[in-house]
């Protein structure tokens, strides 16, 4: 293949693929965009279709409340003060007539009878829709779609009530279904300029209400994709949020929205869904896509021309130049070498190097004879390499030798490493056997859920096993008191260190509270502190290495029978939501063990609670996490970050809390490592 045809092919490959990039990108910009139109467009239409519909159930409702109030209709049939039947039907009328939507008016009275209609054929019949019967009077007001006569009827009703609060019947109101044609109406119109556009109401369990296509069964067909639909509402219950939400499949594009409710009326849990076949949402798209392809033809054809022509072009002067390096490759240096001016490149690159070959052309006669002097200096230089050459391979055998010894270093190192593996193994299985130890020391969840159904227990160790421990133990007082002691215990270090303290103090709180039965929270640390510096011999002037031992804690002894809790607290604080507020605890200033110049006295303080409130007790490895949210400097979560946390999350059940803690300390860590164990322990009074 000559230069020529690699240049023509190389202009038209550029240009090729250049116009097919182009149209990819200008077909997927316009993709994008009609997509982003079509979703804000089905989003606008339901958004205002769905809220036309929940203003008018809310207006009925307010109507059918109205009704239920009259003078008239809430003296009901029975008792000297009761309306006859002639006066509730008159009123019944008048009600009608103010409004046309009404289908007809209903007063049933306790058993179930209509004692009066506005349509006078159904009066003295007996009600067989059990489904308003078995929710009313526990609901005042109810709404309930069925089909009557092969229409669907929405039906509002709401339990009437005599001046002194006696239940004395119900009202029934009736509206067609298609009275609400009107809050379709502008977006069923649009399927006369937007071919295939279809648009349903669906009630809860996915039926149709309502729908522009004539061959549906109301109240009868479920929703023809409603599978799809329930597989993307599955995913918004997961994320505990209902929004507008805009989805597709193969051959469609579907845009829904769940009722809101309006005003006070919380909705019926309707759906309001409409979709358009993607062949018709994208027409405009693949139209534009054919004309741009179609004008590329044209681009090509000229680019194929331009191809040829510059092929030709700097083709020529190159296979000269091709040509006189062939003469002077067979060693015909007398060769003359001339430029042809019609070549045109006199004064580009091209020229230039033409006259740069004949330049080295004759450079090339004169190293030639130069070739031939340095050739006799080449022998001599050749016998002084043999002889650095021996040098060298001495050396080599040098190198050689000393390898060896490398090598041999190298297999004692790897043996060393295996050993070092080995040892790491035993030693990661010692410490997950410890793990599983003290897992079992530590009460397992259902335990605690059986103190407090209400409850959770935040516990992510640094390290496999932890320092931090947790401590949950019921018992009876002297009087009979059913009594509850919970401790959040953080002991000095963590990892192997930190889990033999926890299992000091866990066997310690065992021996004074269980078997001494101490229930004083004070009493209880005042011998867990004279507990440890004893196994510790920290007061043994031969045991000053392990004088700062100890742990922090805050304990709680809960009195349900009385509905108080005493709490004592060292280095730790209590934190507790009344009615809503905020309230904390500090601890004392001490640490139980250790060896201090001072002795501080423990403060026992006394909290009455009632039901709802919720306590917390936790280490510090939380707030003292460095870490972020997205691009900011690292930082230290802090007590105050972690307060407001809590007091955002209070509405919230407490295996939810659990979850959003956990979510937040991984969120927030981020990269960065876990520098201490983490324990947080809520509990919620019910």
């Amino acid at each position: 293949m000559n230069i020529s045809l690699k240049l023509t092919l190389f202009c038209l490959s550029l240009v090729f693929f250049s116009c097919l990039a182009l149209l990819y990108l200008a077909n997927y910009e316009t993709q994008n965009s009609l997509r982003e139109e079509v979703r804000a467009k089905l989003e606008r239409e339901s958004n205002f279709a769905m809220e036309n519909i929940d203003r008018f159930i809310y207006e009925r409702l307010n109507d059918i409340r109205t009704f239920a109030k009259d003078g008239i209709i809430s003296r009901g049939t029975y008792g000297k003060k009761a309306s006859t039947s002639e006066e509730i039907n008159e009123r019944l009328r008048l009600f009608k007539q103010s409004s046309n939507l009404y289908l007809s008016l209903s007063f049933y009275d306790t058993s179930r009878t209509r004692i009066s209609d506005t349509d006078s054929t159904q009066i003295g019949k007996k009600s067989t829709r059990n489904r308003f019967w078995k929710r009313l009077p526990k609901e005042e007001i109810i709404v309930d779609v069925y089909t009557s006569e092969n229409q669907p009827i929405m039906h509002f009703a709401a339990s009437v009530y005599d001046e002194n609060g006696f239940y004395v019947g119900v009202i029934v109101s009736r509206v067609l279904v298609t009275e609400l044609k009107e809050v379709f109406k502008s977006v069923v119109e649009d399927e006369k300029q937007v071919k295939g556009l279809k648009v349903a109401l669906l009630d809860s369990i996915g039926y149709i209400m309502y729908s522009n296509d004539p061959k549906v069964n109301i109240l009868k067909d479920p929703y023809p994709d409603i599978e799809v639909l329930k597989q993307h509402i599955s995913k918004q219950i997961k994320q505990k949020r209902w929004v507008p939400n805009f989805f597709e499949n193969n051959e469609k594009i579907f845009f829904y929205i769940r009722e809101n409710g309006y005003s006070v009326y919380h909705g019926q849990g309707w759906i309001f869904i409409m979709s358009l076949p993607k062949e018709e949402a994208f027409k405009s798209a693949n139209a534009l896509s054919n004309r741009l392809f179609l004008s590329s033809i044209p681009i090509l054809f000229v680019a194929l021309f331009l191809a040829l022509f510059l092929g030709q072009y700097f083709s020529q002067p190159i296979v000269a130049l091709t040509e006189a390096a062939e003469e002077l490759g067979k060693g015909n240096l007398n060769a003359r070498f001339e430029y042809k001016k019609e070549f045109g490149h006199k004064h580009d690159e091209i020229g230039t190097l033409w006259q740069n070959f004949v330049f080295m052309a004759e450079r090339l006669k004169f190293k030639m004879i130069e070739q031939e002097d340095m050739n006799h200096e080449l022998v001599n230089i050749n016998d002084q390499l043999k002889v650095k050459f021996d040098e060298v391979q001495m050396k080599n055998e040098e190198i050689q030798a000393y390898n060896e010894k490398m090598g041999y270093q190298k297999r004692e190192i790897e043996q060393a490493l295996k050993e070092i593996e080995k040892k790491n193994k035993n030693i990661t299985s010692s410490i997950n056997y410890a793990e599983r130890i003290q897992a079992a020391i530590l009460p397992d969840r259902e335990y605690i859920r059986s103190l407090f159904r209400e409850s959770f227990v935040l516990f992510k160790p640094r390290d496999i096993v932890s320092g931090d421990f947790y401590w949950f133990r019921k018992l009876s007082s002297p009087e009979g008191d059913e009594l509850i002691v919970a401790a959040a215990v953080d002991c000095t270090g963590h990892g192997v260190p930190g889990a033999l303290m926890s299992v000091i103090g866990d066997t310690l709180m065992y021996q004074i509270i269980v078997v001494e039965r101490t229930f004083q929270p004070a009493q209880i640390l005042r011998k867990l502190n004279n507990g440890v510096k004893k196994i510790l011999k920290q007061e043994d002037a031969h045991h000053h290495h392990n004088k700062h031992d100890g742990m922090d804690m805050a304990l709680c002894v809960i009195n349900m029978s009385q509905m108080k809790l005493d709490f004592v607290g060292a280095h730790r604080p209590l934190w507790f939501f009344q009615n809503g507020e905020f309230k904390e605890i500090d601890g004392d200033r001490i640490t139980i063990g250790g060896v201090g110049r001072k002795k501080y006295e423990l403060r026992q303080h006394e909290v009455h609670f009632s039901k709802g409130d919720t306590i917390y007790m936790f280490s510090d490895g939380f707030a003292d996490q460095f870490g972020g949210y997205r691009d900011m400097a690292s930082r230290k979560y802090s007590p105050n970050r972690l307060r407001k946390l809590l007091m955002d999350i209070q509405p919230h059940d407490m295996q939810t809390q659990h979850f959003i803690l956990d979510n937040e300390f991984e969120l927030w860590k981020g990269n960065e490592s876990q520098l201490d164990d983490v324990m947080i322990i809520g509990i919620r009074i019910i």
